[in-house]
Order: structure tokens, then sequence, then C-alpha cells
């Protein structure tokens, strides 16, 4: 069963790096630098995470030394808080793009002042994990990197809190934040229409109401909640799974084995499905320069407002930023 995890993990490594990187690609080809933060959290989580374990399931007895030990498990750690923290940034930027579009002006610096936070908050809460990992001798003789507690019964609270921290309060902010952006769509939906109006000369006059989400706006507002729907299908089970072993709520059954290892690789999944999720939004949201609609002079006079609302439609789809985890 071991030999059939490594070669999940392997698969899941392999086609992580290639998905990862024509993103990666593709976000410099369209100058979507803020997909940049995707692409470097996707694999140093493949790196770090899944790397380190497979080499570790190949070795047996880890042979790096205690210094090593630490620093691996406090990367680690740092990743899985970075990937859930990012999701609330994101949250927090679709947030304010659609409940306060007046004052969205500097939407990619806010992005990337509400993901330099994620990072400091995972770099913070992580430091526990340098004094409470290190490489120890297991009764039964093997050399692992694990926790160094006093006694096992210490492991059952820290599991609980990390669970907390990683997964279920940020996952209830991410909740209440997209229930305010989705009620928001829609009031602002109902209470307002596009009006067209005949104008002096017979001519016709567009007139579109500011208080209308655009497209754009919408469109990055679907690539984000199945970007975070992904994660709960990913690290739910995990969590729940790892809660209720914690407290001896499981069996210990063959079943209960099978189902561990599969439930242990479903994590690695999350930042491999990512770039599925991009290649099916990239033709809904992102298109390269060279396919914005051209106009001529003469349109451009007749109907500027057409022309400056698709523009700004335009900016909005490069301004907000992409997110991801581990």
């Amino acid at each position: 069963m071991y030999k059939s995890s490594r070669y999940i993990r392997i698969c899941i490594i392999v086609y992580k790096t290639t998905g990862n990187w024509y993103s990666a690609f593709s976000y410099c080809r369209e100058d979507q630098f803020n997909g940049i933060y995707v692409f470097l959290l996707d694999t140093f989580t493949g790196l770090v995470n899944i790397l380190t374990d497979i080499i570790w399931r190949f070795t047996g007895d880890f042979m790096a030394p205690d210094l090593v030990c630490r620093v691996v498990r406090y990367l680690q750690v740092v990743l899985l808080y970075a990937s859930t923290y990012v999701l609330v940034s994101l949250s927090i930027d679709r947030y304010h793009a659609i409940v306060y579009p007046m004052k969205f002006l500097q939407g990619e610096k806010q992005a990337k002042v509400l993901i330099m936070i994620a990072w400091i908050l995972a770099f913070l809460f992580s430091i526990p994990t340098l004094i409470i990992f290190g490489k120890r001798t297991l009764s039964n003789g093997e050399v692992q990197c694990w926790a160094l507690w006093p006694d096992d019964s210490y492991w059952i609270p820290y599991m609980t809190i990390v669970a907390f921290l990683v997964y279920f309060i940020p996952l209830t902010i991410i909740s209440v934040i997209y229930g305010i952006v989705i009620r928001t769509i829609w009031i602002k939906s109902k209470a307002h229409e596009t009006v067209i109006s005949n104008c002096s000369g017979g001519k016709l006059c567009t007139s579109y109401n500011r208080g209308l989400i655009s497209k754009a706006k919408i469109k990055a507002i679907k690539y984000s909640i199945v970007i975070i729907l992904a994660f709960i299908c990913c690290w739910s089970p995990y969590f729940l799974f790892d809660i209720l072993d914690n407290f001896n709520l499981l069996p210990d059954t063959k079943e209960r084995f099978y189902a561990s290892v599969i439930i242990q690789n479903l994590p690695a999944l999350n930042s491999a499905i990512n770039p599925l999720i991009y290649c099916a939004f990239s033709s809904l949201i992102i298109f390269p320069p060279c396919f914005i609609p051209t106009f001529s002079r003469e349109q451009r006079s007749q109907d500027s407002r057409v022309t400056f609302r698709e523009r700004m439609e335009w900016h909005e789809m490069q301004i907000l930023p992409k997110p991801e985890f581990i």
C-alpha cells in the first residue's frame, strides 16, 4: 500500500509541475503578475511537501540531520497556513471589488498587501513547529522526524488548534464574505438595468448604469468560488478524519488504514487541481491583449462610452489577482 501511495504522489508531483509551469507561462505571457504568487505557492508545495515525503518514504528512516528535520517541518506548516490565508486574502479582495467598487482603485496594490499579510501570519503561526518537531527514535527502532512531546496526549490539542487556525476559522470567514458578495451582486443586478433612450436628431444614446457589476468581476468571483470549492473538497476529509482519529473515534480496521492512505493524498491534489481550473477559466477570464476589440476613430467618437466600459472591464480582469494552497 505504501508503494501505491509513493506512485500516486510521484504522478501528482509530475502533473503538478507540468501544470504549474504551463500556468506560469500563461501568466507571464498575459502580464498576469499576480498569478505568479499562485505558481510559486503551488511549486513550493510540490517541492517541500510532496517531494520530501516521497524521498522519506523511499528511505524509510529520516536520514538528514535534526536541523533539516525542523526546517522541513516548518516550511511544510508555513505552506499549509499560507495556502489557506491566501484564499482569505482573495476573498477580502473580491469583497472590496464588489461591495466598494469606487474605493477599489488600487486593487493590485491592495492584493499585494493582503498576500504579504497572509505570508507574514503563516510564518509567525508556524514558529512552534521549530520547537515541537525533531529527529527522534521511535519505539520500533525507526529514526523519524516526529513531534517531541513529553506525552502523546499533547498531540490531540495541538492538532485541534491547527485544524481551527488553518481550516475551520478561515473557512467560516470565507463563507461569510462570499455570502455578502453574492448578496450584493444579486441586489445590484436586480436594482439597475441598462437604459436605452432616443436622443435628439433620431440618434440612439446608450447609457450604462454604474451600479451594475461588470461581467469581468462576476467571472472572477466564479473563478474564486471554484478554487475555494476545490480546497474544501480536498481538505475537508483530511481534517475531519484527523480529528476523529486523534480522539480515537474511528475503529482500528483495514478499511480505516486504506481510507487514511487515500485521504492523506487528497491535500496534495489541491495544488494539482488549480492548473485545471485555470485552463477551464482562462478562456472566460483572461484574454491576450491582441484579442481586445479595437475601434476606428469614427466608432470611438460615436460610442465612446461603450469603448470606455470595455476598457474598464479589461482593466478589472487584469488587476484582480488569482489564488492558490497546499
